[in-house]
């Protein structure tokens, strides 16, 4: 087993915790290295990947419609205003792209 370095990425904060698989249990296991944060807790998550991501219903959302040809600034406002979606135009263009790509499939864009 082991543990894959990582850090922070805004304030150098020292938290660290490690998962490990369990393969005979199909589980995970997490460890706490150092529970010490060196910050408050962040009353907001605008700009946190976690939350910027896209979930499944936002990615079939984004399918339909990329397929009835709506430009990704329409689409990311018809997002925002179906719930509390922090999600910016980023991961919109990603996920348009692969949608794009597995229709073309090997035939490439002249």
């Amino acid at each position: 087993m082991n543990c894959k370095a990582t850090r922070s990425r805004k304030c150098g904060c020292l938290f660290k915790i490690c998962g490990y698989v369990i393969k005979e249990l199909n589980a995970w296991k997490l460890a706490i290295l150092n529970g010490i944060h060196n910050h408050e807790m962040l009353s907001y998550l605008d700009g946190h990947l976690l939350a910027r991501r896209l979930m499944e219903d936002d990615k079939k959302i984004v399918h339909d419609l990329t397929k009835s040809l709506v430009k990704s600034n329409n689409i990311l406002r018809n997002l925002k205003g179906k719930r509390e979606s922090m999600t910016n135009i980023k991961p919109l263009y990603n996920e348009r792209h692969k949608f794009k790509k597995a229709i073309r499939g090997d035939m490439t864009n002249m």
